[in-house]
């Protein structure tokens, strides 16, 4: 399950701005081990799985990025056992993948599935703060059309707020951001940042790593912070995580060398890396 929540904060992307999901080719390569592909064969062969072997193998596509074979195995898990959360947030992730992965037409299945599997595994466990999350990015992003909504985005950012200080903060600057109130999103990030000293280790996503030396390296240009939070971010990556190795790498690089440039990388952030694209934008 774990490898499930990792993969759902990356590559989750209700990205809804179709096409904005950072590419699999930035990121490090999933090679296939001989004894990953030895467990698959082994598991597809058998005609009657227990649950137990239908979740391994369905975790197995996901690590593999199979994802239309672990969709069907966990559609049909997520449809035996209606209250188990695991399964509906894998369901939840690997839907909204595919949703990304086709065209809006074909995604409309996907999204409806992904919508339903999230909101049933967040009445399962209200308090989770990696569902909540989740939430609060479908119902922002997603057309009204397909359920977006202002007002239950609010009611996830405020129990993401109730559950942890700097994941709140860091929650109501992306709302406020993508929602175009700048300056309400600004006070948000700095107040996340502000939390915490050089060098603390909080109690958050290895994804909020990142995202706190964005906003150290541009918002206080504290090198020191800024450094120690992306250097964070890449001694604790796994695989799953949000945001590619190469772009806190680039960072890095930016913060130890005068004479480095790296002009594609610099394309890739402000194509693929929202935030920094709104810091750029707005207030650089």
């Amino acid at each position: 399950m774990a490898v499930a929540k990792r993969l759902i904060l990356i590559i989750f992307c209700v990205g809804f701005s179709y096409g904005q999901r950072i590419p699999v080719t930035l990121f490090e390569p999933v090679l296939i081990t001989p004894e990953q592909q030895s467990r698959i064969i082994t598991l597809d062969s058998i005609e009657s799985k227990t649950h137990e072997e239908q979740e391994e193998l369905a975790l197995l596509y996901i690590s593999t990025r199979a994802y239309e074979q672990s969709f069907d195995i966990l559609a049909s898990l997520a449809k035996k056992a209606p209250d188990n959360y695991d399964y509906q947030f894998m369901l939840g992730g690997v839907s909204g993948i595919l949703a990304s992965e086709v065209s809006q037409v074909k995604s409309l299945s996907y999204v409806r599935a992904m919508k339903t599997a999230f909101e049933r595994a967040a009445i399962i466990e209200p308090d989770s703060l990696t569902i909540q999350l989740v939430l609060l990015e479908l119902y922002t992003e997603l057309p009204w059309v397909l359920g977006g909504s202002n007002k239950k985005a609010n009611r996830a950012l405020n129990a993401i707020q109730s559950l942890s200080t700097i994941e709140g903060f860091l929650a109501a600057g992306y709302y406020y951001r993508t929602t175009k109130k700048n300056k309400e999103a600004l006070v948000a990030y700095l107040n996340a940042v502000n939390e915490v000293d050089v060098c603390i280790s909080p109690e958050v996503s290895n994804d909020a790593y990142y995202v706190m030396g964005v906003l150290s390296f541009y918002l206080q240009k504290d090198v020191t912070k800024a450094l120690c939070f992306f250097e964070h971010y890449i001694a604790h990556l796994n695989e799953g995580d949000r945001y590619p190795k190469s772009f806190a790498r680039h960072y890095i690089n930016k913060l130890t060398s005068v004479i480095y440039v790296n002009k594609e990388m610099e394309e890739n952030l402000l194509t693929y890396d929202l935030l920094t694209r709104w810091i750029q934008n707005n207030f650089k």
